[in-house]
């Protein structure tokens, strides 16, 4: 039987704390949300003055990256190639999801919606460093 490392509520809590403790750094108005390797979602804010969109869309972000195992924004290239890719439901390939891995296993996914493409992964890039 095989084992595999999860991410807990724990894990996902700092990760939250992290990309939005960065992201208010930042006067960033966007929501962050954590999946865990299924794409479930484990943990969601959405901070002060970001648009109603956000959340879901942070949540789909995140869970494309868990899911595909790579970050969306490499993913928005493979869709302009081939369109069909955005027949599968359920996920969003813009920049803003990366995969968490711990010990090179993917674990979950992060996902932030609300700013630029580059602050969005600026945002994540704080959560994943909180895992690290």
């Amino acid at each position: 039987m095989r084992q595999r490392p999860m991410l807990g509520e724990a894990e996902a809590g700092a990760i939250l704390d992290a990309a939005c403790a960065h992201a208010r750094s930042a006067s960033l108005e966007v929501s962050v949300a954590v999946v865990d390797e299924a794409g479930i979602l484990l943990a969601l804010r959405r901070l002060d003055g970001a648009r109603l969109h956000t959340p879901e869309a942070a949540m789909l972000k995140a869970r494309t990256a868990a899911i595909t195992r790579t970050a969306t924004a490499a993913l928005e290239d493979q869709v302009r190639a081939d369109p069909a890719l955005l027949a599968f439901p359920g996920r969003l390939p813009l920049a803003g999801g990366v995969p968490l891995l711990w010990q090179g296993v993917v674990v979950g996914g992060i996902g932030s919606s609300g700013g630029s493409p580059e602050a969005d992964l600026s945002v994540c890039a704080a959560g994943v460093a909180a895992l690290a």
